[in-house]
């Protein structure tokens, strides 16, 4: 259930006759300018449509939006956003819309989580709509051409090995058989500890060969198959004996059981990667992107095709799986014209985009593009007005990868620390949303 909160007015009042030592505000400050430029209410609208009609109220949208916008601005973890960071500054405490200065947080750190798993696309594209139509009432954004480019938002996992993630399977299976052990009375020998050892022994070797790795990734498996057998029969005695066997174990085994299925194929076929490869046990859903970028050269994380619109960041196309960004300039070109009501009069992208059906796409439309025209150069081709507007337009194609840059460093982007696929997505959104509201209203 949500309660609808009271607009204070005067909230500004109200909250500086509460700071110790006769303190005030500075009214020039920037989270006070920001907090009386969002339309809080839209947001309070739309956060309000998560609820039910009954149960206990939830916290005020303005409270857990405002402090996810923090969290993300300041890059700072959910306690500090909850506790640290609020209840020292009454300027964050402003922000997200308290009426009087308060020492104790407002909100458990595990209600950002919960706000992260009720936001949905839904939700965050209503709160786009409302930015950009309040932006461009207050002539603060002015959509005319669009930049267009894939980045990888890399997931918070350990760096997947075969045997690392053969061994994480084994420990799991383990830790299970020893809780079902004591339920169902039987004994069970797992070669827990002489499988530890043995993966001990290897992590501890400075220069590890092809023929150490394949040895050890052989007595994994044999390990893992054991394991897994014996689980199974465990969970069946329990389960025959009445105790309940919770959901996210069976899915866990699920996931354990698709682990050991494709390690033991590669190791069979000799081979290093197979269709839809699990590299992360505590997250099934991750997929291994490959870029051949110079940092890394494959990425562990969901793919995004983003749009840059006068400094802002769209989020067009989302996926686990790669995919070829230069097949969905289509989709770019729908998204732009869905948010701000006409086409872009002009886009610019990398080669990548430079295929046949998107020139004709272009074309059609008529859109001007960066894209270098097919064929050898001729004098007659191109006017000089042409080539100057062309490498002056591929030179702005530099402010998109700054932008990416920018928002995973200071927009905790560069590593997604949530667990499920909802839970990222709200959080690769969120860290957006918080970058076109400050980069938005910065310009105010």
């Amino acid at each position: 259930m949500y309660k609808y909160s009271e607009s204070f007015t005067n909230q500004l009042d109200l909250f500086v006759k509460s700071l110790p030592f006769n303190g005030a505000l500075d009214p020039e400050n920037r989270w006070i300018k920001l907090a009386y430029q969002i339309d809080w209410l839209n947001f309070e609208l739309i956060y309000a449509k998560t609820f039910s009609h009954t149960g206990r109220p939830g916290k005020d949208a303005r409270l857990v939006i405002g402090a996810l916008v923090l969290k993300h601005k300041l890059a700072i973890s959910d306690e500090e956003s909850a506790s640290g960071g609020l209840t020292e500054n009454p300027y964050l405490q402003f922000f997200v819309g308290l009426k009087e200065f308060r020492l104790q947080p407002p909100f458990d750190s595990s209600t950002l989580s919960n706000v992260r798993k009720r936001l949905g696309e839904k939700e965050f594209d209503e709160f786009e709509r409302f930015i950009i139509k309040d932006l461009q009432e207050k002539k603060l954004l002015k959509p005319t051409g669009q930049l267009v480019d894939a980045t990888v938002f890399q997931s918070d996992i350990t760096f997947p090995t075969d045997c690392g993630l053969l061994n994480r399977v084994r420990k799991f299976c383990v830790q299970q058989i020893k809780r079902l052990v004591e339920v169902t009375g039987t004994k069970v020998r797992t070669y827990c500890r002489v499988a530890q050892k043995a993966y001990l022994a290897f992590n501890k070797k400075r220069k590890k060969t092809a023929k150490d790795v394949r040895h050890l990734q052989k007595a994994m498996l044999q390990y893992v198959r054991r394991n897994l057998a014996q689980l199974e029969t465990l969970v069946k005695k329990a389960e025959e004996t009445g105790h309940f066997i919770a959901g996210k174990i069976l899915k866990q085994m699920e996931t354990a059981k698709k682990i050991y299925a494709q390690q033991q194929y590669m190791y069979t076929k000799r081979l290093k990667r197979v269709e839809s490869r699990i590299v992360s046990f505590c997250k099934p859903h991750i997929r291994p992107i490959v870029r051949n970028k110079a940092a890394a050269k494959v990425e562990f994380g969901p793919k995004a095709s983003i749009s840059h619109v006068d400094g802002l960041l769209f989020l067009d196309h989302y996926s686990y799986e790669n995919f070829n960004e230069g097949t969905l300039l289509r989709q770019n070109i729908e998204k732009f014209e869905k948010r701000f009501g006409k086409k872009p009069e002009y886009v610019v992208t990398d080669q990548i985009y430079g295929s046949r059906a998107n020139r004709e796409l272009l074309k059609e439309n008529e859109i001007r593009s960066v894209i270098r025209p097919l064929g050898r150069k001729s004098k007659d081709s191109e006017t000089n007005a042409n080539q100057r507007w062309r490498r002056r337009k591929q030179k702005e194609r530099n402010r998109i990868e700054g932008a990416f840059g920018h928002t995973k460093k200071h927009y905790l982007l560069e590593e997604v620390c949530a667990r499920t696929p909802k839970t990222e997505y709200s959080w690769i959104r969120m860290g957006l949303l918080s970058h076109n509201l400050v980069t938005g209203y910065r310009k105010a």
